[in-house]
């Protein structure tokens, strides 16, 4: 299979999607991910460290094993116009991805909502906006959230199971809250927790603590045994399949 997640910001795909991520590499399937911001002479925290940071970032995906690309949109002017929805499109023609995971829209970021809106468009109607008039719609579409001061309401309706991906989770969000401070790894973790499902010690950073505790939440909302998942929302496909 091949999965596919826009987000807008450095981050936002791995907060958001991490363990799914990380669990699709794992079972073998490609992973592709999109940064809509990716002129970053347009934000405070990484002016004057651009190329370092985007370098930082195709390093960590590397390591992690997706791919990572970006689009050259500054930061809280992404619009989810024509040119935007082409250029996903066309990365969607190329990609070609069984799944999408696109922002959700019931956000207070800008660029979360535009993105999130665009993107939806793009996959399910790249007919129209690519140029290929055979291309089939994405099968499945799903929208994820992110931190709590950022949503206004999320409701999920479908939770995935990341119980088993867990410390790699937070590993990656200590790496990715590096690329977004400019600061080393080592000063990333905020907090030393036991880990729900091991009942092993988690170093996790600010970011890491808040997903956490929000996956362990959903882990409570599934019909498994799950400790943690995550939630999304299906925007488009079977609702009730599991995502392999």
């Amino acid at each position: 299979m091949t999965i596919l997640s826009v987000g807008a910001h450095m981050d936002d795909s791995e907060y958001g999607m991490g363990g799914i991520l990380i669990q699709a590499v794992r079972e073998g399937h490609r992973v592709a991910c999109v940064v809509a911001t990716g002129d970053y002479t347009s934000w405070a925290n990484t002016v004057g460290r651009e190329e370092a940071c985007k370098r930082q970032q195709l390093e960590l995906a590397e390591r992690f094993g997706y791919e990572k690309r970006f689009l050259n949109y500054k930061y809280h002017q992404v619009e989810p116009d024509v040119t935007f929805k082409k250029q996903i499109a066309e990365i969607y023609v190329e990609v070609m991805p069984d799944i999408t995971f696109v922002h959700d829209t019931s956000d207070h970021w800008p660029d979360h909502r535009a993105c999130g809106i665009g993107t939806k468009d793009a996959v399910i109607f790249a007919h129209g906006l690519s140029g290929n008039l055979s291309v089939p719609r994405c099968p499945r579409v799903f929208a994820y959230n992110l931190t709590p001061g950022q949503q206004i309401t999320f409701e999920p309706d479908y939770f995935h199971d990341v119980t088993d991906v867990m410390p790699a989770y937070m590993e990656l969000l200590q790496n990715t809250d590096s690329c977004l401070s400019g600061k080393p790894v080592e000063e990333m973790p905020r907090y030393e927790v036991t880990d729900l499902a091991s009942g092993a010690s988690m170093k996790v950073s600010s970011h890491g603590w808040l997903r956490m505790n929000q996956c362990a939440l959903w882990g409570q909302s599934t019909r498994s045994s799950s400790v943690y998942a995550i939630g999304l929302k299906n925007l488009w496909g079977p609702g009730e399949v599991p995502l392999w």
